[in-house]
Formats: C-alpha cells, sequence, structure tokens
C-alpha cells in the first residue's frame, strides 16, 4: 500500500509541476505578446507595411482622407490601415464586397497561415487597394466597421509641381520633334539626315519615358492607395482608457484573469493529451518494476528463514 502510495503520489507530482509549467509559461508567454503589441503597431508575424511611393512634392498628412491643396492641385493620396478580427472568412468576405461596391479594384492580395507561440494557426490577409480618390474617405469609414482596427496612416503626396513640369518638358519635346521632322524634309546632305535621325530617336526615347510618366501620375492621382492588413486572434487588443475608474479597472482585471485562467486550462489539457503516451508508458514500466521487485522480496526472505529453522 505504501508503495502504491507512493506512485500516486509521484504521478500527482509530475501532474502538478506539469500544470504549473504550462500555467508559468503561458503567463510570460501572453506578457511578451502584449508588450510586443504595444511597442509594434503591426501584430507579429504580420507583413511589415510596403514602401511609399516616390516623393514628388511635399507630403501633407491628413487622416481624414480629405484632399489638401488647392483646387486642381494633383494629389496622390496613400492609406494603411491593420484589422484584428474574431472573424476572419466574414471580414475578408466584407472587404472584398466594398472594393466592387466603391467601384475600386484589388491591385495585390495575400491569404496565408501563421503559426503562433501557443501552437495555434492564425490566418493572415493583406491588401493593396485602389479607390477612386473621390470615394476613398468613404471607403476608409466603410472598411473600419468591417473589424477592429489597430492603426492607420495616412499621406497625401502634392504633386503639382512635379506633374506640371513633366508636361511642360513634353510640350518642348513634343516642339522639338516637330522642328526636327521639318529640318529632315529639308536635309540633302547624308551626313545632316544621319544626325538628325539619331536627334529624333533621343527624343522619342525621351517623349515615350515622359508619357509613361504622365500616365501613371494620373492613375495615381485618378485612384488612392489603400494597403490593408488583417490578422485573425483569438483576442482583441483592448486598451485601458486613463480616464477608467476604480471598479472599471477591477473589472477589466478579472474579466482578463478569468479569461487567462480558462485559456491555461485548455493549454494544460491539450499538453496533457501529447504526454499521455509517455504516462502510458511509464505506468507499465512502473508496474512491471514493482512485479518483479515483489517476486524478489519473498525469495529472499525464504533464504533469510533457511539457517534459522535448521539450527
Amino acid at each position: 500500500m505504501k508503495r502504491r502510495s507512493k506512485i500516486i503520489i509521484g504521478i500527482s507530482s509530475v501532474v502538478v509541476i506539469l500544470f504549473i509549467g504550462v500555467f508559468v509559461s503561458s503567463f510570460f508567454g501572453g506578457s511578451l505578446n502584449e508588450k510586443s503589441e504595444d511597442c509594434s503597431s503591426v501584430a507579429p508575424g504580420m507583413p511589415v507595411a510596403p514602401a511609399e511611393e516616390p516623393s514628388y512634392g511635399e507630403g501633407t498628412p491628413d487622416y481624414t482622407g480629405r484632399p489638401t491643396g488647392g483646387a486642381g492641385d494633383k494629389i496622390i493620396g496613400t492609406y494603411s490601415l491593420n484589422f484584428e478580427t474574431l472573424t476572419f472568412p466574414e471580414t475578408v468576405k466584407a472587404v472584398d464586397e466594398l472594393v466592387a461596391q466603391f467601384k475600386g479594384y484589388i491591385e495585390y492580395s495575400e491569404v496565408y497561415n501563421q503559426p503562433s507561440m501557443e501552437g495555434k494557426i492564425f490566418k493572415y490577409a493583406r491588401y493593396t487597394i485602389r479607390i477612386p480618390k473621390n470615394d476613398v474617405s468613404a471607403f476608409n469609414t466603410a472598411l473600419k466597421n468591417t473589424a477592429h482596427i489597430i492603426s492607420e496612416n495616412s499621406n497625401l503626396q502634392n504633386v503639382t509641381r512635379y506633374y506640371n513640369d513633366t508636361t511642360a518638358r513634353l510640350e518642348s519635346l513634343e516642339a522639338q520633334r516637330k522642328r526636327l521632322n521639318e529640318l529632315y524634309e529639308e536635309a540633302d546632305r547624308m551626313e545632316d539626315i544621319i544626325n538628325i535621325e539619331s536627334r529624333l530617336q533621343d527624343i522619342m526615347y525621351q517623349i515615350e519615358s515622359l508619357k509613361g510618366e504622365i500616365n501613371y501620375l494620373n492613375e495615381a492621382i485618378s485612384y488612392s492607395t489603400v494597403s490593408v492588413y488583417v490578422q485573425e486572434v483569438a483576442k482583441l487588443t483592448t486598451g485601458e482608457s486613463i480616464q477608467a475608474t476604480l471598479s472599471e479597472r477591477l473589472g477589466k482585471a478579472l474579466k482578463d484573469s478569468l479569461a487567462f485562467f480558462e485559456e491555461s486550462l485548455v493549454t494544460f489539457a491539450i499538453a496533457v493529451i501529447y504526454i499521455l503516451p509517455f504516462l502510458a508508458v511509464l505506468s507499465v514500466l512502473v508496474f512491471i518494476a514493482v512485479k518483479v521487485r515483489k517476486k524478489r522480496t519473498p525469495a529472499k526472505g525464504k533464504e533469510a528463514l533457511g539457517p534459522s529453522s535448521k539450527e
């Protein structure tokens, strides 16, 4: 009975130590995750926001989405929004529907899985969306209602000067081409014809390059770029207001404590399931060892009683 009690106590100790280890690792793991979320607006595993478009003028930040500058100015708007969601498929579907509703298009999209420290698999999505500039403010407002937003930023670049300079250069080159064509018609010497053709080729290359630049600017001005990042989470990130009362803070602490305890129990149950095969093998080995020891003990007892009986 004493040996059986010792075995039970030993197994119970292993289970208790395992639970404490899971609890402590969950606590410190959660604390590290919370710190990393506080230090960075981008969640772990989330791709870093792409580099902004080349700067053509002074950027004017405007978080309301309203165009800046005077009437007729050329404005390029870029926006970035990071979201958390508990219902990933519904959120992704809502994003697609909003893009169609506001007559935009998805320039780039990516959906992938990311394992967490707790062994869970979370889904992430990344979009580069183009929305007509007059509708981008309404689009961003509607987008914020689809999930829990954790960060956003915007940048409005006034490229009017660069656009006008590029247009003026193009007009100047077009005038030079026209004049060179007239000289080409009048040229008699082969040397002059070769020089004019060489100059025309160079000007044509510059003209095509400037036309491509203007087309790109027109597209960037007409359609604002919205970068959207969506991450699936088990619990939404919420902050505590500095105006929170003592009762509100205590209530939040109790709620977080219960949620953490529940998560620890689930993690512990999963850990136990993982080590069940090892416990089963260990139990069999202990059982065999006890049986072997019981068989040897009587034999030793008989040997000890043998000489005394003969005497």
